[in-house]
């Protein structure tokens, strides 16, 4: 077996079983023809290419289904939220004194620190870069950004779990930095075909996420310990943005449906740690948190059959 073969099988691999049979000879087909006498760079750009579409299909973000639908709505809120998010709080919030120390530091900070350092920065500037690309249009820009920055929160998320012994810190700081890590996977896989051309429309909806991004910061006080909230408040947003998403894209409200997508990593990453303060721990949130996701759940299934089954419409 070749290698251009084996990367042929493995891509298709990816694809979902009936697609595959249906489709799979002349993916097949049209992959061979492309790389005819390609070099082993063309070849493995196709082969990404070829794969990135099957995983696409398999997770139901293909331009072709309501989730790839969502998360093109989503896009432009996501980006400007991402922003808002980065605008510093206060001098309590942790991340104010992070960009503080990194940014006095700069190169001249030790080998084993600065790669901490370099994260922290990127993600104060990488974000800003994002909505600006966002609100000109340039989703490749974007896409790439989005990617950038949920690597930069993996980064610091794998620093801070080999370098922090305590686990309260390190789950806050891991929750802190959620917002980076999903906001950038879902603008990552948002289809760039349904991505729209910059207009004053879609550089508005930057400017909303953006507001409401900077305004939830606030509101929370940041990601300062003596604001994280007990009680009801940390469920609640939780479980609104998730039911505003799940609900109206049943009923085919999808630019409805975008708000409660672009605003749940940010109220996510304030809830989580008050969450797992008031369980006592994550393998006792985990019940409460399979409740909440049965009950989103059966609520977006009761919406969709009171519209009989069809979203009316899938414009919002």
């Amino acid at each position: 077996m070749t290698a251009r073969t084996a990367a042929l099988r493995t891509a298709l691999a990816l694809y979902p079983a009936g697609y595959r049979r249906e489709r799979g000879a002349e993916l097949a087909e049209v992959f061979t023809d492309t790389t005819a006498g390609a070099g082993p760079l063309a070849c493995a750009r196709e082969t990404f290419d070829l794969a990135a579409y099957g995983l696409r299909l398999r997770t139901g973000v293909a331009a072709t289904a309501v989730g790839g639908r969502l998360l093109a709505a989503t896009a432009p809120l996501l980006a400007g939220a991402l922003a808002g998010l980065v605008a510093l709080p206060g001098l309590a919030d942790p991340r104010t004194r992070e960009v503080r120390v990194a940014a006095r530091a700069g190169l001249a900070a030790p080998w084993a620190e600065l790669p901490g350092h370099l994260a922290v920065l990127g993600l104060t500037v990488v974000p800003v870069l994002l909505a600006a690309a966002a609100a000109l249009g340039a989703w490749r820009a974007v896409r790439t950004l989005a990617l950038g920055t949920a690597l930069l929160g993996t980064v610091r998320i794998g620093l801070l779990a080999a370098g922090e012994p305590d686990g309260w810190l390190l789950m806050y700081g891991a929750t802190a930095l959620l917002p980076y890590l999903l906001g950038g996977v879902l603008l990552t896989a948002a289809p760039p075909d349904l991505l729209e051309r910059p207009d004053r429309r879609s550089r508005l909806l930057v400017l909303a996420g953006l507001a409401a991004g900077f305004a939830l910061t606030r509101a929370q006080g940041g990601y300062d310990t003596r604001y994280l909230m007990d009680g009801w408040w940390p469920l609640a947003l939780l479980v609104l943005p998730a039911l505003l998403a799940a609900v109206c894209t049943a009923r085919g409200r999808l630019r409805t449906a975008a708000a409660g997508v672009a605003v749940l990593p940010l109220t996510a990453s304030f809830s989580l740690f008050s969450l797992w303060e008031q369980a006592g721990g994550v393998f006792r949130l985990l019940p409460g948190a399979a409740a909440v996701a049965v009950v989103v759940a059966a609520v977006a299934v009761a919406a969709r059959r009171w519209t009989g089954g069809r979203p009316r419409r899938m414009a919002g």
